[in-house]
């Protein structure tokens, strides 16, 4: 019974554990237009703001930025569905009498 649940709380702290990693991560590779323009660019390039969007560095920029985004939410979705049984499982043997 002991190990049994002390599984079940290392799966759950294990899985709330990834989903926070994959959230700082995406968070980490978010960038913004203005990110992207003031990493891709020279400043002299071009004197207006959709001139800047419209170069190849900074449009590579935010399609890698969107995909990390896309597919680290992905993850972040996954673990959280995974953490949902085990949840439910530590919380009915932690809270729920048994008669």
């Amino acid at each position: 019974m002991v190990l049994t649940l002390f599984s079940e709380i290392c799966s759950f702290a294990g899985g709330i554990v990834s989903l926070i990693g994959a959230l700082v991560t995406a968070r980490a590779v978010f960038v913004s237009e203005e990110q992207a323009i003031s990493i891709g660019l020279p400043r002299l390039v071009a004197d207006d703001r959709e001139g800047q969007l419209q170069n190849p560095n900074v449009q590579n920029l935010l399609k890698g930025s969107r995909a990390a985004k896309r597919g680290l939410l992905w993850i972040a979705g996954g673990i959280f569905l995974q953490t949902i049984p085990s949840g439910i499982a530590l919380f009915e043997k932690v809270f729920v009498p048994t008669m």
